[in-house]
């Protein structure tokens, strides 16, 4: 188990990182659109199309997940049913 110190570290940890993930991905999708195409700043972020195809692949992915593991559960829970005798 986790000590309180180390869940409070790692909870900081996670929220600086998601915090400077979400600032990046919003100059990138919508600020850098309206700076100029010569601005040095353009050096720091990829090609405008990934700001869609990214999140659109790991939308996919994670989605084909969920739904892969809510057929499993639901295969396994009919061939359980299956194995249940009536009286």
């Amino acid at each position: 188990m986790v000590s309180g110190g180390q869940d409070r570290a790692i909870g900081a940890t996670l929220l600086l990182s998601s915090a400077s993930l979400f600032a990046y991905y919003t100059i990138w999708a919508l600020i850098m659109p309206f700076v100029d195409d010569g601005h040095p700043l353009h050096e720091y972020f990829p090609d405008r199309k990934y700001a869609i195809i990214i999140p659109v692949v790991l939308l996919l992915f994670g989605l084909t997940v969920v739904f892969t593991f809510l057929a499993l559960v639901m295969i396994k829970s009919n061939g359980a049913k299956k194995g249940v005798k009536k009286a």
